[in-house]
């Protein structure tokens, strides 16, 4: 289940790093000592080790729509996907780049050297490593609250409109 979980935020993580890559802030040259400041902090939150598996699960996607036309060729099919994807890590600098423009269009340079102090603290060390969880955690109690409210809406905006008459 953790591992499902997983290959759903990916994506949406990847359409916020594409969205975040489209803003007009991106457009802005920086000097090599704001990237600089982005790339430590970048570190200091761990905050490109979210993507780091994005080829692997786009690898075993890859993997499982070749192997649903094709089941016999599964030996064939894993060979190839997994050497093509290996082909492709070597473009994960490219992401690097693009993080390190995002967040250098969203902070200045002295921001982001005070964001990399508060990282490199203690209790900033921890909100690194727990983020992650907490985030997993805070999206699956929104689900479980929306779909209670989800059935609450229905059923109470039903009962409504029944006594005005409606029949739903």
């Amino acid at each position: 289940m953790h591992r499902t979980l997983n290959l759903l935020r990916r994506p949406l993580a990847a359409a916020m790093v594409i969205a975040a890559l489209a803003s007009p802030a991106l457009s802005e040259d920086f000097t090599e000592s704001h990237i600089a400041a982005a790339r430590e902090t970048i570190a200091a939150a761990h905050a490109s080790e979210q993507f780091n598996e994005i080829l692997i699960a786009l690898a075993d996607q890859t993997k499982a729509l070749f192997q649903r036309s094709n089941p016999g060729a599964a030996k064939d099919i894993e060979e190839v996907v997994s050497s093509v994807a290996l082909d492709l890590a070597k473009r994960r600098p490219e992401l690097d780049r693009e993080l390190e423009r995002v967040w250098a269009g969203r902070f200045s340079e002295e921001e982001l050297k005070q964001i990399t102090a508060f990282f490199k603290s203690p209790v900033g060390e921890k909100y690194g490593q727990m983020a992650p969880v907490i985030i997993q955690d805070s999206m699956r109690s929104a689900g479980i609250w929306r779909d209670a409210i989800s059935t609450e809406i229905v059923t109470r905006s039903r009962d409504e409109l029944n006594k005005r008459g409606y029949n739903f």
